[in-house]
């Protein structure tokens, strides 16, 4: 028995999120179900260092299993690119010291929430970015993104469904860039709840809208009232892209 880690990319649109549920697609399942059979049909139990939602992709997500296999780390990653659909790869497989957890060891996660800023909206995006035209003040969104960063209670962000009692967390990095018509939201932060991200930016788009002032996400975070943000921003617009560790038994990026 060893332990693998696996680097992860998937289109989220047609899963049910990462977690395991009954009679739903998940990647965690499919995954699952992979490791499984190569595992000689032996169970395997497989641990993300994030839990996606529904619609929500990622570019490079974290997991770990235990394996008893005898395929070297190349050959799981070669029948995972045959084994798995085309909206999920593993992009790499590397045995670990056992102590690894992909969950508790990540020190940073980073979320990225892509816009397109298009005039009619581009159909190549439409999985992969939120359509949302129309000017934007962006040095109103600046000030509203300054007001983010910090060790503080999300409550006001978090939606109602979350069964996270404590809702502190520490966000490292919030800010915004726009090029040739497609805005990314960058988000850094030791980890995010349910609806979090996908909320800080309906409320920054409301803060660009001219709905809102900057002086609105202090508001939230201050009075933890969710009903004083913007919407829930859709799914399709938002990614894992990294997972950070440091000194960590399974290595550093």
């Amino acid at each position: 028995m060893r332990r693998l880690r696996l680097l992860l990319a998937y289109d989220g649109t047609d899963f049910a999120g990462w977690q395991i549920q009954p009679e739903l697609r998940t990647v965690q399942g499919v995954l699952t179900a992979a490791l499984t059979r190569l595992n000689g049909d032996r169970p395997v139990s497989v641990r993300g260092a994030g839990r996606t939602d529904a619609g929500v992709h990622a570019l490079g997500q974290v997991a770990d299993c235990g394996f008893a296999g005898e395929l070297p780390d190349a050959g799981v990653a070669h029948a995972l690119s045959r084994m798995l659909p085309d909206d999920l790869r593993a992009l790499a497989v590397a045995t670990v010291a056992d102590g690894f957890h992909a969950g508790r060891h990540a020190q940073a996660k980073v979320y990225v929430y892509r816009v397109d800023r298009s005039a009619h909206g581009d159909p190549f995006l439409r999985r992969f970015a939120a359509w949302h035209p129309g000017p934007l003040d962006q040095e109103a969104m600046e000030r509203a993104l300054a007001c983010i960063p910090g060790r503080r209670d999300w409550s006001g962000f978090t939606a109602a469904s979350c069964t996270v009692e404590d809702k502190v967390r520490t966000v490292f990095t919030a800010r915004y860039a726009e090029e040739e018509a497609l805005g990314r939201f960058t988000f850094v932060g030791e980890g995010f709840l349910t609806h979090m991200v996908r909320n800080l930016v309906g409320t920054l788009l409301d803060v660009g809208r001219g709905r809102f002032t900057p002086e609105r996400i202090t508001e939230v975070l201050e009075s933890g009232d969710r009903s004083l943000a913007g919407p829930t921003a859709p799914a399709a617009g938002l990614f894992l892209e990294r997972v950070v560790y440091e000194n960590a038994p399974g290595g550093s990026a």
